[in-house]
């Protein structure tokens, strides 16, 4: 593998305290300027590694083949929200991933997902397809869901409710702030006051959530 682009593209995969921090990927305009024969050794390159990140997942995108979409697909089944994310995105771009698909995975991320876990991604995916379950899955998360996730469950469900000019609306900051409390009294109460503004019935969610924890 001696061809520039090749060695370009080979030394953007090669992970930093740059690369992270920054959210840098892999240098796809190197990619997208090589011949057939370059982008099938890169191809093979990428399919030799035994695991992926987004990064990763956003090159074989690029590269497109049937070999390099049947590996995204697989890449469903990543316990990384980032790549999982990653890699429904790509594949419902190119129309591979069906609507309960894609709304399946978004549920399930929004169960795991934390800040160190692709919590932003997840929540990307959630506003860009809002289906009624996803918009009730955040309401429960945003009473029920794990420390880093419910404030900005509960901004993001009030927001595609229509009552927001943003995924996180700073003039209702003080109501999203509540539901970062411990106690789970303090929280229902924030909880029926964001129900109450999107007009949905605050005991039908508190009732599911009791049966749920006495199980």
């Amino acid at each position: 593998m001696n061809s520039p682009l090749i060695e370009r593209f080979v030394a953007s995969t090669r992970e930093s305290h740059e690369t992270w921090h920054d959210g840098l990927g892999y240098d796809l305009d190197a990619l997208r300027e090589m011949n057939e024969e370059e982008r099938r050794q890169v191809e093979d390159l990428l399919l030799s590694r035994s695991g992926y990140d987004w990064r990763g997942i956003e090159a074989l995108d690029c590269l497109g083949t049937a070999r390099s979409l049947a590996r995204i697909q697989w890449a469903l089944q990543s316990k990384d929200c980032t790549t999982r994310t990653t890699a429904a995105r790509a594949l419902w771009a190119r129309q591979l991933l069906s609507p309960e698909q894609l709304e399946r995975i978004i549920l399930e991320a929004l169960d795991v997902t934390t800040v160190l876990n692709g919590m932003t991604h997840v929540l990307s995916l959630a506003q860009q397809h809002p289906t009624p379950a996803v918009r009730r899955k955040l309401l429960a998360k945003a009473l029920s869901g794990n420390d880093d996730l419910r404030v900005h469950a509960a901004a993001l469900a009030h927001y595609l409710a229509g009552k927001t000019r943003e995924p996180f609306d700073f003039d209702h900051r003080p109501l999203y702030l509540r539901f970062g409390a411990r106690d789970r009294a303090e929280r229902e109460r924030a909880f029926r006051d964001l129900c109450a503004s999107i007009g949905v019935d605050a005991d039908e969610f508190l009732l599911t959530g009791r049966k749920q924890r006495r199980r």
